[in-house]
Protein backbone atom coordinates (compact mmCIF):
# COMPACT_ATOMS: atom_id res chain seq x y z
CA UNK A 1 0.00 0.00 0.00
CA UNK A 2 1.64 3.27 -1.18
CA UNK A 3 0.61 6.64 0.87
CA UNK A 4 1.15 9.93 0.62
CA UNK A 5 0.67 12.50 3.07
CA UNK A 6 -0.46 15.89 1.88
CA UNK A 7 0.28 18.04 5.48
CA UNK A 8 -0.67 22.09 5.77
CA UNK A 9 1.34 23.79 8.21
CA UNK A 10 1.86 26.98 9.54
CA UNK A 11 3.23 26.85 12.80
CA UNK A 12 4.42 23.98 15.57
CA UNK A 13 7.02 22.47 14.35
CA UNK A 14 7.94 19.64 16.79
CA UNK A 15 4.31 19.12 16.70
CA UNK A 16 4.43 17.84 12.76
CA UNK A 17 7.24 16.49 13.29
CA UNK A 18 5.80 13.95 15.97
CA UNK A 19 2.75 13.32 13.02
CA UNK A 20 5.09 12.03 10.48
CA UNK A 21 7.33 10.34 13.29
CA UNK A 22 3.83 8.63 14.20
CA UNK A 23 2.43 7.82 10.55
CA UNK A 24 3.65 5.24 8.15
CA UNK A 25 7.47 4.90 7.67
CA UNK A 26 7.55 3.81 4.21
CA UNK A 27 4.79 7.00 2.97
CA UNK A 28 6.05 9.85 1.55
CA UNK A 29 5.17 13.34 3.33
CA UNK A 30 4.81 16.54 0.88
CA UNK A 31 4.54 19.63 3.41
CA UNK A 32 3.32 23.31 2.57
CA UNK A 33 4.42 25.75 4.69
CA UNK A 34 2.48 28.87 4.76
CA UNK A 35 4.55 31.29 3.24
CA UNK A 36 4.43 34.09 6.30
CA UNK A 37 5.99 31.49 8.40
CA UNK A 38 10.30 30.54 8.37
CA UNK A 39 10.35 27.65 6.99
CA UNK A 40 13.67 27.01 8.58
CA UNK A 41 12.58 25.95 11.60
CA UNK A 42 10.55 23.06 9.84
CA UNK A 43 13.61 21.89 8.02
CA UNK A 44 15.85 22.00 11.21
CA UNK A 45 14.20 19.96 13.36
CA UNK A 46 12.50 17.74 10.25
CA UNK A 47 14.71 15.45 8.47
CA UNK A 48 14.15 12.33 6.40
CA UNK A 49 14.52 11.78 2.21
CA UNK A 50 10.93 11.07 2.56
CA UNK A 51 9.89 14.77 3.52
CA UNK A 52 9.50 16.93 0.78
CA UNK A 53 8.83 20.45 1.56
CA UNK A 54 6.73 22.37 -1.27
CA UNK A 55 9.19 24.80 -3.25
CA UNK A 56 6.18 27.26 -4.60
CA UNK A 57 5.02 28.21 -1.27
CA UNK A 58 1.77 30.37 -0.74
CA UNK A 59 0.97 33.64 1.22
CA UNK A 60 -2.46 31.33 2.95
CA UNK A 61 -5.79 33.64 3.53
CA UNK A 62 -8.33 32.46 5.60
CA UNK A 63 -11.77 31.93 3.22
CA UNK A 64 -10.44 32.38 0.15
CA UNK A 65 -9.09 30.67 -3.00
CA UNK A 66 -5.92 31.28 -1.81
CA UNK A 67 -6.52 28.11 0.44
CA UNK A 68 -7.35 26.08 -2.50
CA UNK A 69 -3.76 27.16 -3.91
CA UNK A 70 -1.96 25.40 -1.65
CA UNK A 71 -3.89 22.07 -1.72
CA UNK A 72 -3.49 22.19 -5.67
CA UNK A 73 0.56 22.61 -5.24
CA UNK A 74 0.28 20.10 -2.76
CA UNK A 75 -1.74 17.63 -5.11
CA UNK A 76 0.90 18.32 -8.29
CA UNK A 77 3.74 17.53 -6.04
CA UNK A 78 2.24 14.11 -4.85
CA UNK A 79 0.94 13.07 -8.60
CA UNK A 80 4.10 14.09 -10.14
CA UNK A 81 6.41 12.15 -7.65
CA UNK A 82 7.97 8.95 -9.28
CA UNK A 83 5.62 6.08 -7.05
CA UNK A 84 2.29 6.03 -7.65
CA UNK A 85 0.30 6.24 -4.42
CA UNK A 86 -2.75 4.11 -4.09
CA UNK A 87 -4.08 6.41 -1.38
CA UNK A 88 -3.51 10.00 -1.06
CA UNK A 89 -4.11 11.76 2.62
CA UNK A 90 -5.06 15.70 3.15
CA UNK A 91 -3.81 16.67 6.68
CA UNK A 92 -3.06 19.12 8.82
CA UNK A 93 0.28 20.00 10.67
CA UNK A 94 -1.44 19.90 13.96
CA UNK A 95 -3.51 16.59 13.61
CA UNK A 96 -2.29 13.29 15.18
CA UNK A 97 -3.62 9.41 14.64
CA UNK A 98 -5.43 7.76 16.83
CA UNK A 99 -4.81 4.24 14.73
CA UNK A 100 -2.00 2.23 14.20
CA UNK A 101 -0.29 1.84 11.10
CA UNK A 102 -1.26 -1.18 10.62
CA UNK A 103 -4.97 -0.92 11.35
CA UNK A 104 -4.82 2.37 8.91
CA UNK A 105 -3.49 -0.06 6.60
CA UNK A 106 -5.47 -2.69 6.66
CA UNK A 107 -8.91 -0.39 6.59
CA UNK A 108 -7.89 1.24 3.78
CA UNK A 109 -7.28 -2.38 1.78
CA UNK A 110 -10.35 -3.16 2.05
CA UNK A 111 -11.48 -0.05 0.65
CA UNK A 112 -11.66 -1.20 -3.37
CA UNK A 113 -12.95 1.88 -5.31
CA UNK A 114 -14.09 4.01 -2.55
CA UNK A 115 -13.09 7.67 -2.13
CA UNK A 116 -13.40 9.42 1.40
CA UNK A 117 -14.34 12.34 0.19
CA UNK A 118 -17.69 13.31 1.81
CA UNK A 119 -19.94 16.07 0.47
CA UNK A 120 -23.35 17.49 0.54
CA UNK A 121 -25.24 19.73 -2.09
CA UNK A 122 -26.11 23.29 -1.32
CA UNK A 123 -28.42 23.88 -3.78
CA UNK A 124 -31.23 22.04 -2.57
CA UNK A 125 -34.31 23.74 -0.01
CA UNK A 126 -33.20 21.18 2.73
CA UNK A 127 -30.33 24.10 2.61
CA UNK A 128 -31.27 26.75 4.68
CA UNK A 129 -30.42 29.63 7.14
CA UNK A 130 -26.65 30.47 7.95
CA UNK A 131 -25.48 27.78 5.78
CA UNK A 132 -27.16 29.49 2.56
CA UNK A 133 -26.55 32.83 3.37
CA UNK A 134 -23.03 32.07 3.85
CA UNK A 135 -22.20 30.66 0.19
CA UNK A 136 -24.80 32.73 -1.37
CA UNK A 137 -22.82 36.01 0.03
CA UNK A 138 -20.31 37.06 -2.37
CA UNK A 139 -16.43 37.59 -0.97
CA UNK A 140 -14.36 39.38 -3.58
CA UNK A 141 -10.42 38.90 -2.96
CA UNK A 142 -8.50 41.47 -3.38
CA UNK A 143 -4.44 41.62 -3.99
CA UNK A 144 -4.30 45.24 -4.38
CA UNK A 145 -2.73 45.88 -1.00
CA UNK A 146 -1.52 44.69 2.63
CA UNK A 147 -3.32 41.57 4.06
CA UNK A 148 -5.05 43.76 6.10
CA UNK A 149 -6.78 46.17 3.78
CA UNK A 150 -7.43 43.46 1.27
CA UNK A 151 -9.15 41.68 3.72
CA UNK A 152 -10.94 44.83 4.96
CA UNK A 153 -11.80 45.91 1.62
CA UNK A 154 -13.50 42.34 0.38
CA UNK A 155 -15.45 42.60 3.82
CA UNK A 156 -16.86 46.10 2.59
CA UNK A 157 -17.81 44.68 -0.81
CA UNK A 158 -19.54 41.70 1.08
CA UNK A 159 -21.64 43.99 2.80
CA UNK A 160 -21.92 45.86 -0.06
CA UNK A 161 -23.50 43.59 -2.33
CA UNK A 162 -25.58 42.38 0.20
CA UNK A 163 -27.16 45.17 0.78
CA UNK A 164 -28.30 45.50 -2.49
CA UNK A 165 -29.82 41.97 -2.84
CA UNK A 166 -27.02 40.19 -4.68
CA UNK A 167 -27.05 36.83 -4.57
CA UNK A 168 -24.60 34.51 -5.38
CA UNK A 169 -26.08 31.30 -6.97
CA UNK A 170 -25.15 27.77 -5.96
CA UNK A 171 -24.81 26.74 -9.37
CA UNK A 172 -22.87 27.38 -12.12
CA UNK A 173 -22.08 25.87 -15.81
CA UNK A 174 -18.64 24.22 -16.57
CA UNK A 175 -18.61 23.85 -20.50
CA UNK A 176 -22.40 24.74 -20.46
CA UNK A 177 -23.31 22.05 -17.74
CA UNK A 178 -25.02 22.97 -14.68
CA UNK A 179 -22.80 22.25 -11.59
CA UNK A 180 -23.81 22.70 -7.92
CA UNK A 181 -22.09 23.37 -5.49
CA UNK A 182 -21.11 20.57 -3.15
CA UNK A 183 -19.57 21.28 1.12
CA UNK A 184 -17.26 19.12 2.70
CA UNK A 185 -14.51 18.84 5.18
CA UNK A 186 -11.08 20.08 4.13
CA UNK A 187 -9.66 16.64 5.70
CA UNK A 188 -10.19 13.39 3.28
CA UNK A 189 -8.63 10.03 1.66
CA UNK A 190 -8.77 9.62 -2.20
CA UNK A 191 -7.05 7.87 -4.77
CA UNK A 192 -4.22 9.31 -6.78
CA UNK A 193 -6.59 8.59 -9.96
CA UNK A 194 -8.96 11.35 -8.37
CA UNK A 195 -6.50 13.91 -7.08
CA UNK A 196 -5.16 13.70 -11.00
CA UNK A 197 -8.61 14.64 -12.15
CA UNK A 198 -9.05 17.13 -9.46
CA UNK A 199 -5.95 19.05 -10.69
CA UNK A 200 -6.79 18.60 -14.30
CA UNK A 201 -10.04 19.88 -13.69
CA UNK A 202 -9.14 22.70 -11.80
CA UNK A 203 -6.89 24.23 -13.88
CA UNK A 204 -8.36 23.39 -17.73
CA UNK A 205 -11.80 24.65 -16.71
CA UNK A 206 -11.20 28.72 -15.88
CA UNK A 207 -15.01 28.87 -14.94
CA UNK A 208 -14.52 26.81 -12.45
CA UNK A 209 -11.60 29.27 -10.76
CA UNK A 210 -14.10 32.55 -11.92
CA UNK A 211 -16.88 30.56 -9.34
CA UNK A 212 -14.75 29.97 -6.64
CA UNK A 213 -12.98 33.71 -6.64
CA UNK A 214 -15.66 34.82 -4.09
CA UNK A 215 -17.26 32.00 -2.33
CA UNK A 216 -16.93 31.17 1.25
CA UNK A 217 -14.89 28.07 2.57
CA UNK A 218 -13.29 27.01 -0.98
CA UNK A 219 -10.99 24.63 0.70
CA UNK A 220 -14.33 22.56 1.87
CA UNK A 221 -16.44 23.43 -1.24
CA UNK A 222 -14.14 23.29 -4.37
CA UNK A 223 -12.72 19.42 -4.49
CA UNK A 224 -15.97 18.36 -3.55
CA UNK A 225 -18.01 20.08 -6.33
CA UNK A 226 -15.56 18.91 -8.74
CA UNK A 227 -16.31 15.09 -7.56
CA UNK A 228 -19.53 15.24 -7.10
CA UNK A 229 -20.73 16.89 -10.23
CA UNK A 230 -18.54 14.26 -12.02
CA UNK A 231 -20.27 11.02 -12.93
CA UNK A 232 -17.29 8.68 -13.02
CA UNK A 233 -16.07 10.24 -9.28
CA UNK A 234 -19.67 10.83 -7.52
CA UNK A 235 -20.75 7.33 -7.27
CA UNK A 236 -17.72 6.55 -5.58
CA UNK A 237 -17.66 9.06 -3.10
CA UNK A 238 -19.79 9.97 0.26
CA UNK A 239 -22.64 11.87 -0.62
CA UNK A 240 -25.19 13.08 2.34
CA UNK A 241 -28.29 14.00 2.00
CA UNK A 242 -31.26 16.04 3.31
CA UNK A 243 -30.26 18.69 6.00
CA UNK A 244 -27.21 20.13 6.90
CA UNK A 245 -26.15 17.98 9.67
CA UNK A 246 -23.05 20.20 10.90
CA UNK A 247 -19.49 19.88 10.04
CA UNK A 248 -18.33 17.47 12.20
CA UNK A 249 -20.45 14.99 10.24
CA UNK A 250 -19.26 15.37 7.26
CA UNK A 251 -15.55 15.03 8.29
CA UNK A 252 -15.60 11.30 8.18
CA UNK A 253 -11.63 10.57 9.09
CA UNK A 254 -11.16 13.25 12.45
CA UNK A 255 -12.46 13.70 15.91
CA UNK A 256 -12.52 17.93 16.24
CA UNK A 257 -13.96 19.37 18.51
CA UNK A 258 -15.46 22.62 16.53
CA UNK A 259 -17.67 24.75 18.74
CA UNK A 260 -16.87 27.74 19.81
CA UNK A 261 -13.57 27.27 18.25
CA UNK A 262 -11.20 24.40 17.39
CA UNK A 263 -10.38 22.92 20.82
CA UNK A 264 -7.07 21.82 21.94
CA UNK A 265 -6.29 17.72 22.57
CA UNK A 266 -5.45 17.51 26.35
CA UNK A 267 -5.13 14.70 28.37
CA UNK A 268 -8.54 14.39 30.04
CA UNK A 269 -9.68 14.29 26.57
CA UNK A 270 -8.27 11.01 25.78
CA UNK A 271 -11.87 8.71 26.44
CA UNK A 272 -13.46 10.77 23.61
CA UNK A 273 -10.59 10.73 21.75
CA UNK A 274 -10.57 6.92 21.24
CA UNK A 275 -14.66 6.22 21.75
CA UNK A 276 -14.95 8.50 18.47
CA UNK A 277 -13.62 5.65 16.43
CA UNK A 278 -12.32 8.11 14.20
CA UNK A 279 -8.66 8.00 12.23
CA UNK A 280 -7.23 11.32 13.30
CA UNK A 281 -7.81 14.05 16.17
CA UNK A 282 -6.82 17.62 16.10
CA UNK A 283 -5.64 20.16 17.26
CA UNK A 284 -2.27 18.86 19.19
CA UNK A 285 -0.19 21.51 20.12
CA UNK A 286 3.25 21.80 21.16
CA UNK A 287 3.13 22.80 25.43
CA UNK A 288 -0.37 21.52 26.11
CA UNK A 289 -0.96 17.91 24.25
CA UNK A 290 2.09 16.13 25.00
CA UNK A 291 0.83 13.97 28.06
CA UNK A 292 -2.73 13.17 25.67
CA UNK A 293 0.26 12.01 22.71
CA UNK A 294 1.91 9.71 24.93
CA UNK A 295 -1.60 8.30 26.39
CA UNK A 296 -2.79 7.44 22.48
CA UNK A 297 0.71 6.03 21.55
CA UNK A 298 0.52 3.22 24.31
CA UNK A 299 -2.98 2.65 22.79
CA UNK A 300 -1.76 2.61 19.57
CA UNK A 301 1.20 0.35 19.96
CA UNK A 302 -1.06 -2.25 22.48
Amino acid sequence: MNIAYLISAHTDAPQLARLIEALHPDAEFFIHIDKKSDIRQFKETIHAENVHFIENRIDVRWGTLIQVEYQMELMKAATAHPRHFDRIFFLSGMDYPLWSNEHISQWLSTLGDKEILQGICMNTPYIQGQQRRLYSHSRPLFRLFSNKWNQRLSILCRKALAAIGYRKPLCFKVEGAKWDLYKGSSWWCISEELAKHVLDTYLQHPEIRQYFRDSFGQDETLIQTIAFNSPEWASRCILTEGAYPGLDALTPLHYIVYEPVIQVMKADDLPALMASGKMFARKFQSGKSEKVIEKINALRTS
